[in-house]
């Protein structure tokens, strides 16, 4: 059976955690000592999730992303350079081939640092990278300075992964992670919102883009000194949850290439190529289509994908664990699908609504469950390691997928590029869910 057959059910995956949290509490006395009674867990604190430390990360991802989202007008910064547009993709393409070289890496040092110190490390660099960016005129300085905001960007967007997955219950990691994803999306509203009230006045000199940089980098310094103030407790299994220590296995381990031949997480690694490659259409696109189309405004996109994203985020937050990751993931890859197919042959801004909802909807149900799918392939100690690989192929589709997609808008049009990227995206989620199919679920099906 393939390691993508292996997925356990809620119900299971809980009374073994149950089970282990039982053994470690027993175990531990002299040999010929008999060890005291170990206080009993009650199973409503065994399966908390919503706890002070849950929040205070969630806190600290709301700041961090509004300080991304700001970023989301770089653009504006690099036209005041007097760059064109099509200098800004390949700014873009170039800080992603920075992070390729550092993605496994990244979860080498979770694994062997902790989640606080490697968190710390990300928005301290985030904050001196963009804080700098004004500061400089030259190209390939800003350049050289987004590559590195983007290494900082993905060390801290792994440590969340991990840190979600960690301070949860066992099954209910993918509920965990997917509620923190909320506040990637309070900062998608916020952010934009933040950078057009910078920018709504005098843009001609480089007073707005100081406040505008300062402003992002002000976001990640406050998400730090929140992650300073998060102190983790003993979980019920007797290991620290979300330890933010350094680990305790920090000897010479298997090296970061033997780990992932070994747990390599199958098909899902496809999903995330694709659903990154998708993701480059809002990021890069979205504005280009809009203009082609005879309208400018694009903020009905955003805002309903958003509000789409969080709202679903809350209602079946639960759903990876009721209905499996596995099928959630090829749900929310199938709705992506009819969301960009959305697009095609629309005129006006309110036409960018309906493709944003279902959009949206996709979002929300691939990402959490497609991250926790991924690292669950890989043991808890390597955890760090899972979450990296199946965000280092999200940065892979990104690299691809800026200039794939660019090059079929310019020589086929959007329609047929739009069409060719959604069949992309239905493929994916057609192979993984057929790779996954369980014994069980094809005699079902």
């Amino acid at each position: 059976m393939s390691p993508d057959a292996r997925e356990p059910d809620g119900d299971s995956a809980a009374r073994r955690a149950t089970d282990s949290a039982n053994r470690s509490t027993t175990a531990g006395g002299a040999l010929g000592e008999t060890a005291p009674p170990a206080p009993l867990v009650p199973r409503a604190l065994e399966n908390r999730l919503y706890t002070r430390q849950f929040f205070q990360v969630f806190a600290a991802v709301v700041l961090f992303m509004t300080g991304v989202a700001l970023l989301f007008h770089f653009g504006p910064y690099l036209e005041f350079r007097n760059a064109g547009v099509d200098t800004l993709g390949r700014v873009l393409s170039i800080s992603t081939i920075g992070v390729l070289f550092v993605r496994l890496q990244i979860g080498r040092w979770i694994d062997r640092f902790g989640c606080r110190p490697c968190w710390l490390v990300g928005t301290a660099v985030a904050a001196l990278s963009v804080g700098a960016m004004p500061w400089v005129a030259e190209l390939w300085l800003l350049t050289i300075l987004r590559a590195v905001w983007t290494v900082a960007l993905a060390i801290v967007m792994t440590t969340v992964a991990v840190f979600a997955a960690q301070i949860a219950p066992q099954h209910r990691r993918a509920e965990s992670i997917g509620t923190i994803g909320l506040a990637g999306f309070l900062g998608m509203l916020i952010g934009p919102t933040l950078g057009d009230w910078v920018f709504s006045g005098d843009n001609t000199t480089i007073a707005p883009y100081r406040l505008f940089f300062g402003a992002s980098a002000a976001c990640s310094l406050l998400a730090g000194l929140i992650v300073l103030t998060i102190k983790i407790p003993a979980g019920p299994n007797g290991l620290r949850a979300a330890d933010t220590r350094r680990s305790e296995n920090r000897g010479d381990g298997p090296s970061t290439l033997r780990i992932v031949l070994r747990h390599w997480p199958g098909m899902v690694m496809l999903v995330g190529f694709v659903f990154s490659m998708a993701f480059c259409l809002q990021m890069a696109f979205l504005e280009r289509l809009a203009e082609e189309r005879g309208f400018r405004d694009i903020k009905v996109f955003f805002l309903v994908y958003a509000a789409t994203g969080m709202t679903l985020r809350l209602v079946f937050r639960r759903l990876p664990e009721r209905f499996s990751r596995r099928r959630t993931l090829v749900l929310g890859m199938t709705l992506l699908a009819f969301g960009i197919l959305g697009l095609v042959g629309i005129d006006s801004q309110w036409g960018l609504a309906p493709a944003a909802l279902v959009m949206g909807a996709g979002h929300c149900f691939v990402f959490p469950s497609m991250v926790d799918y991924a690292a669950s392939r890989l043991p808890a100690e390597h955890r760090g390691t899972g979450t990296s690989l199946i965000l280092g192929a999200g940065d892979l589709g990104m690299l691809v997928g800026f200039a794939v997609l660019g090059e079929l808008i310019d020589t086929y049009g959007f329609d047929k590029a739009l069409f060719a990227l959604a069949g992309l995206v239905l493929l994916a989620a057609l192979l993984f869910g057929f790779a996954t199919r369980t014994p069980r679920a094809r005699g079902a099906a």
